[in-house]
């Protein structure tokens, strides 16, 4: 675990000890979502942006990068701040990605009384970290985490149905309570499309969408975005 969290900051360390120039982002961009639900869990309450940046290339294959969550109501009614950094490299057969989860402080309060991630007690490079290997098997798409302190895993396969995308998510608790409250089953059945609409003739807003059911929960979500 220790030697994980260190190869990140090592990483990251690299690519900001190059100059300005070098640093600019090869890509970025945000989503605005009526709410934020990952796996068949929804956080906090409500819409939310979801900005993300990529850093340039260092070598074929490699991608760092940064990617968030910040919902768009009251911050004071326990909302959730997610701010996550990874490292992936592409195999060719599969995909490896290292993922450090960062979250604002336990009672969910952000900005009335914690200022920085740093100050909320879920430091920048000490948050939950999770290692995930994806690799496509025919028309199917399989993905496989694990959260190394947590002790859950979580697989899903996914594929494309009549033109919607179609996700079955299988997750199983290490000691305490993550997908499945402390136990294992399915957690996540999710079936989405996405269109764009035309606004001038040199640009058109991607439009996305899903219907996400939690069998294990027996919780239901419908979720709508557009991707800028």
């Amino acid at each position: 675990m220790k030697l994980i969290k260190n190869s990140i900051i090592l990483s990251f360390a690299v690519i900001l000890s190059f100059t300005t120039t070098d640093i600019k982002a090869q890509d970025f961009g945000a989503d605005v979502v009526s709410s934020y639900v990952w796996r068949g869990t929804q956080f906090g309450t409500g819409p939310a942006v979801q900005p993300w940046f990529t850093l340039p290339e260092l070598t074929s294959g490699l991608e760092l990068g940064v990617w968030g969550s910040f919902p768009l109501s009251d911050a004071a009614s326990g909302q959730t701040y997610e701010l996550d950094m990874y490292a992936s490299y592409d195999f060719g057969p599969f995909a490896l990605t290292i993922t450090n989860y960062t979250f604002n402080n336990p009672n969910g309060v952000y900005g009335a009384t914690v200022d920085t991630y740093e100050d909320s007690g879920y430091e920048l490079f000490d948050g939950d970290m999770e290692v995930t290997a994806s690799a496509s098997l025919g028309a199917i798409g399989l993905t496989v985490g694990y959260f190394t302190d947590l002790e859950a895993l979580y697989v899903e396969a996914g594929t494309t149905v009549g033109g919607m995308d179609l996700a079955i998510g299988y997750g199983s608790d290490g000691d305490g309570a993550f997908y499945a409250g402390g136990d294992s089953g399915l957690v996540n059945v999710s079936l989405g499309g996405s269109k764009d609409i035309k606004i001038t003739d040199d640009y058109s807003l991607p439009l996305f969408g899903s219907f996400i059911y939690n069998p294990d929960a027996e919780a239901a979500f419908m979720v709508v975005g557009m991707s800028f």
